[in-house]
């Protein structure tokens, strides 16, 4: 099945996201505001809107009543939660995708429009400790 998922922030994570979501077939929009991840992006997805995911009139050029997913992967935690809180707001159905960026901010998961946290530092630290264990 196919899923409209929207990417902020085409940094590591988000580049490596949204490049894997494609190739699992699936329509992705980017949003960054760095030009040359733009750049570096723009071949390996749908659409990419260069400019700050948490301004509204930059999230505004994206139909969210088409959107599935938002996924906010900028490395800044009060970004992330103002793109999941604008995402709920004009669309309830979304699910919204909150990258934490610091240890204490796991708490930001009880808050009404974030579905799902995801820490990359805690997930980097599962597969070293994995590896690590299963020698």
């Amino acid at each position: 099945m196919t899923r409209n998922i929207v990417i902020v922030g085409a940094g590591r994570v988000g580049r490596h996201v949204a490049e894997q979501l494609r190739e699992e077939r699936n329509a992705v929009t980017v949003i960054e505001q760095n030009q040359a991840n733009c750049e570096q992006v723009a071949s390996k997805v749908n659409r990419v809107i260069e400019g700050d995911g948490s301004d509204p009139e930059v999230f505004g050029q994206v139909d969210l009543s088409t959107v599935d997913v938002v996924a906010a992967l900028t490395d800044n935690t009060e970004v992330n939660l103002a793109v999941c809180e604008m995402a709920s707001d004009k669309n309830a159905d979304v699910k919204t995708i909150l990258r934490i960026a610091r240890d204490g901010e796991q708490d930001n998961a009880h808050r009404h429009f974030v579905d799902s946290v995801v820490y990359p530092a805690a997930a980097g630290a599962d597969v070293a400790l994995d590896r690590i264990t299963s020698v």
